[in-house]
C-alpha cells in the first residue's frame, strides 16, 4: 500500500450521510404528499434517489475495494447500517415528522383552543392534518383534536354517554363520524396521544 493509498484509507461518516438524507426523503415522503397531494408522483420521487443513492454506494464499493482502501470500504459498507441506527433512536425517542409537526404549530393551536368560550362541557377543537392516498392505494386521513376531556384516547366501551353525545353533535360536516363509526378492516382508526390534551387520530381507508 503506498502512501497516498494510507493517506485517503480513513473511516469517515460522510457515506452515512449521505445513505441519511435518503431515510429522510422516506421520512418526510407521508408529509410531501399530504402537503403537496403527490399520489403516483411520490413512487419516482423515492424511486429515482434510491436508484442513484445505490449505484454510487456500489461505485464507492468497487472503487475503495480495487484500491485496497478498506477503511473506506468499511464505510460504505456500514453506511445504511449507521443511518438506519441513528433514524431508529430518534423514533425511540418520539422524535419524528409527526412530533415536530406539532411542536411548530402547537401555540398556534393553542390560541385557537383559547377562542372556544368556556363552559361546562370541556372544550373540544378538531385540526385538519390533511389526508394520503387515492385510488387503487389505501386512504390516510389525519386529524389533530384538542379533547379537555381526554375521552377521545379511550376505547368506545369507556367513553361516557356525555362524551358520545356532544361527539356525535359534530358529525355533520366533520370527521367525528367515521372516526366514531370505523369498520375494519376495511376502516381502521388509530388514536395517539401528542402532548397535554392533544390526539393525533389517523384513519386508514382501504
Amino acid at each position: 500500500m503506498d502512501t497516498t493509498t494510507k493517506i485517503n484509507d480513513k473511516f469517515t461518516i460522510s457515506y452515512s450521510i449521505f445513505v441519511g438524507l435518503l431515510f429522510l426523503l422516506f421520512a418526510l415522503s407521508r408529509d410531501l404528499d399530504r402537503i403537496f397531494n403527490l399520489w403516483l408522483a411520490l413512487v419516482p420521487l423515492l424511486l429515482l434517489p434510491t436508484i442513484v443513492v445505490v449505484l454510487v454506494l456500489i461505485g464507492c464499493l468497487i472503487y475503495h475495494a480495487t484500491n485496497r482502501r478498506w477503511r473506506r470500504v468499511l464505510s460504505v459498507v456500514a453506511a445504511p447500517v449507521i443511518a438506519y441506527l441513528f433514524f431508529s433512536l430518534l423514533g425511540e425517542f418520539g422524535i419524528n415528522t409527526d412530533r415536530i409537526r406539532f411542536e411548530f404549530g402547537k401555540q398556534y393551536y393553542l390560541d385557537q383552543i383559547a377562542r372556544v368560550p368556556r363552559t361546562e362541557e370541556p372544550r373540544f377543537k378538531m385540526f385538519d392534518w390533511g389526508s394520503t392516498g387515492g385510488a387503487a392505494v389505501v386512504n390516510i386521513l389525519y386529524t389533530l383534536i384538542y379533547d379537555e376531556s381526554d375521552e377521545i384516547g379511550l376505547s368506545p366501551e369507556q367513553r361516557s354517554t356525555a362524551w358520545n353525545q356532544r361527539a356525535n353533535a359534530l358529525c355533520p360536516g366533520s370527521h367525528m363520524c367515521s372516526i366514531l363509526n370505523p369498520n375494519p378492516p376495511r376502516h381502521i382508526v388509530h388514536i395517539k396521544k401528542m402532548q397535554g390534551h392533544f390526539y393525533l387520530v389517523t384513519e386508514f381507508f382501504q
